[in-house]
């Protein structure tokens, strides 16, 4: 009746790695909400952009794996662009972290 596979290799983004996803995405998703509602309630800290910074990074953790399932199999180049394109990503999201507390 339902189809219980644990390996990484099945096509519909199943198994152990669609599991963790579906974690991540609950975590991202809480930690953007518990963001939004103290911004609405006027709480005026620091962690509020962090929490979604860190949202941000979860998700692109994700994607991230997701993506690399796709081009792990592609050229060379195309492998190096990617990993590329994922170093601008976490730079553009841990950056500016950085600089809010160092600023301070």
């Amino acid at each position: 009746m339902f189809n219980h596979n644990n390996s990484e290799s099945d096509g519909n983004g199943g198994g152990f790695l669609g599991f963790v996803a579906f974690l991540v995405t609950i975590f991202a998703a809480v930690l953007y909400l518990v963001a939004l509602v103290l911004q609405f309630i006027k709480v005026n800290v620091p962690a509020i952009e962090t929490m979604r910074s860190v949202a941000s990074m979860l998700t692109v953790c994700v994607a991230g794996v997701m993506g690399w399932r796709f081009v792990k199999r592609r050229r060379g180049w195309l492998k190096a662009f990617y990993i590329l394109l994922i170093l601008v990503v976490v730079a553009c999201v841990v950056v500016p972290i950085v600089l809010q507390y160092v600023g301070k």
